[in-house]
C-alpha cells in the first residue's frame, strides 16, 4: 500500500469514528436532554421524540457516509500534510449542522407543546460536595507521579547520552518504518520529545483536575442516587484519563528510545503501541459513555422512590449555539457538564472560562502554521 493510501485510510477511519460518536450521542446524554434541549424525562418516550431520534440516525448515515468517502478520496488525490486536519474540521462541521437541525426542531416542539411548563421546578445543590469536591469522585493526583517520573527519565537520559549520540539523529519515519528525516544533533532536537511529553502531561493533568472541580448537577427527583452516580461517573473518567496519560507517555518514551538508537531498532514497536492506545481510547470512551452516561445517568443503583412532578430548572436560555456553549456570568463555576453528550465544558460567561474556550483554537492555529511551513 502506498503512503497516500494509508493516509487516506487512516483519515477515513477518524471520520467514521466521528460519525459513530455522533450517532450514539443521544444515548449517552442525560435522560431529560433531547438534542441539547431540556425536557421532562417522560417526553423521551413520546412518539415524536422517538421518531426524531430515528430520523437523526438516518440523516447522519445518508449524509455522513457519502461525505466520508468524498473527503477521503480528495485526501488521496491531494495528500498535503495540512489537509487531514482541515478535512476533519470540515466533517465535524457537517455533523454539527445535522445536530443543529434537530436541536432546532426540538426547541420548536417544546414551545408548541408546552413541554416543561407544568410541575414544580427546583434546583438541588449538594453543599458537602461543593466543599469537598477536590476529594470526591476522582482518583488521587499522586497517580500522575508515575508518568511524571517517566518524563523526567527521558530528560535525564537525553542529557546523559548527548555526548555519545551521532551527529545526525533520526526524527521521522514513514509507514514502512524507514527513516525519512535526519536532524543535526542539538539539545533542542535531543530533548524535543521529552518537552512534548511534559506539555502533554500538563494538558492531560489539567483535564483530570477539571473533573473534580466541575459543577455538580443533581436530579431533583432523586438527589441521593444522583449524587452517588455522579461520583462514580467522575471516578471512572478520572481512571480512564490516567490510563490514557500513562499510555501516551509510554508511547513517546518508546519513540524517544528509538530516536536514540537504544532498545528499539524499528518503528514497529511504536506503531503497535500506537494502535493499542487508539483502540483503548476509542473502545474505553464508548463503553464508559454508553454504560455510565453523562453524570452517571445510565447507572442502576438501588431502587429508591422518585418524586413526581418535579423538574430541574429550565436553563436553556443559558446555552448558546445549539445548546453547546454555556454562558452565565452569574455562575461562579468555570467548568460545567456538557449539555449534549458526555464530558465537560467551560462557562464562557466568566473571563477565565472564555480563555479556556479559545486557547485550544489558538494552539490548533499555531500548529497548522508550523505544519504549513514544513
Amino acid at each position: 500500500m502506498t503512503e497516500r493510501f494509508i493516509l487516506a485510510l487512516t483519515n477515513g477511519f477518524v471520520l467514521l469514528l466521528a460519525l459513530i460518536i455522533q450517532i450514539i450521542m443521544p444515548k449517552t446524554t442525560r435522560k431529560n436532554i433531547l438534542f441539547g434541549v431540556k425536557v421532562p424525562e417522560n417526553i423521551m418516550y413520546d412518539e415524536e421524540a422517538v421518531a426524531l431520534r430515528k430520523k437523526f440516525i438516518k440523516n447522519n448515515l445518508l449524509i455522513g457516509i457519502p461525505t466520508l468517502f468524498i473527503l477521503s478520496f480528495l485526501l488521496y488525490r491531494f495528500p498535503k500534510p495540512i489537509y487531514p486536519v482541515i478535512i476533519v474540521f470540515i466533517y465535524l462541521g457537517i455533523l454539527f449542522l445535522i445536530y443543529l437541525k434537530f436541536n432546532s426542531k426540538v426547541k420548536e416542539l417544546k414551545k408548541v407543546k408546552g413541554w416543561d411548563e407544568n410541575g414544580q421546578k427546583i434546583v438541588v445543590v449538594d453543599m458537602k460536595y461543593s466543599r469537598d469536591k477536590s476529594k470526591l469522585g476522582i482518583i488521587s493526583p499522586l497517580w500522575f507521579l508515575i508518568p511524571l517520573v517517566l518524563v523526567l527519565f527521558n530528560f535525564i537520559l537525553g542529557i546523559t547520552l548527548y555526548p555519545t549520540l551521532p551527529d545526525r539523529i533520526p526524527t521521522h519515519w514513514n509507514f514502512q518504518g524507514e527513516i525519512t528525516t535526519y536532524s543535526n544533533k542539538s539539545y533542542g532536537v535531543v530533548l524535543i520529545l521529552p518537552i512534548v511529553q511534559l506539555l502533554m502531561l500538563g494538558i492531560l493533568y489539567f483535564s483530570y483536575w477539571t473533573i473534580g472541580r466541575t459543577k455538580q448537577q443533581i436530579n431533583p427527583n432523586n438527589p441521593e442516587d444522583s449524587l452517588k452516580k455522579n461520583i462514580i461517573f467522575r471516578k471512572a473518567w478520572s481512571i480512564y484519563l490516567f490510563i490514557i496519560t500513562l499510555l501516551i507517555i509510554l508511547l513517546f518514551t518508546s519513540l524517544n528510545l528509538l530516536s536514540y538508537g537504544i532498545f528499539f531498532k524499528t518503528i514497529k514497536v511504536v506503531n503497535i503501541l500506537s494502535w493499542i492506545i487508539l483502540g483503548f481510547s476509542i473502545i474505553g470512551a464508548i463503553i464508559l459513555s454508553v454504560k455510565i452516561g453523562q453524570g452517571g445517568e445510565r447507572l442502576k443503583l438501588k431502587d429508591n422512590e422518585e418524586l413526581e412532578g418535579i423538574y430541574a430548572r429550565d436553563d436553556d436560555y443559558l446555552w448558546k449555539l445549539g445548546n453547546t456553549i454555556y454562558y452565565n456570568p452569574e455562575d461562579s463555576s468555570i467548568f460545567v457538564e456538557k449539555r449534549y453528550g458526555v464530558g465537560w465544558t467551560v462557562n464562557v460567561g466568566r473571563p477565565l472560562g472564555m480563555l479556556f474556550m479559545i486557547l485550544p483554537f489558538i494552539i490548533v492555529i499555531v500548529i497548522l502554521i508550523i505544519v504549513a511551513r514544513l
